[in-house]
């Protein structure tokens, strides 16, 4: 998958430390994949719900939510995440986000 972008995992990582190791595997993960449907994230991240065009994945134990926009895989391209939000689970819970996903 193509990942948008370094920076707001780089940005998100020295706002919450104690998340760098998750983010920093998942980054790789999803560099890695190629992800056609919900079900191939969840083979990686089983937590993992999509809401919208965006995927919502639980971070440390639901401590966090990492949104992002999905475009697929598919026989034209391998797919693009796009990093919109990392929030903490109150943040997640006022619903915000969602305009981002419709």
């Amino acid at each position: 998958m193509n990942v948008i972008s370094r920076p707001a995992i780089d940005k998100t990582i020295r706002r919450y430390p104690d998340v760098a190791n998750w983010l920093n595997n998942w980054w790789r993960v999803a560099k890695a994949e190629r992800w056609e449907s919900i079900y191939d994230v969840r083979a990686a991240y089983s937590q993992t719900d999509q809401v919208g065009c965006c995927l919502v994945f639980n971070v440390r134990g639901n401590r966090y939510r990492l949104i992002v926009r999905v475009g697929y895989a598919n026989q034209w391209s391998g797919g693009t995440l796009w990093i919109k939000h990392f929030l903490t689970h109150a943040e997640y819970d006022k619903n915000e986000w969602k305009g981002d996903c419709g």
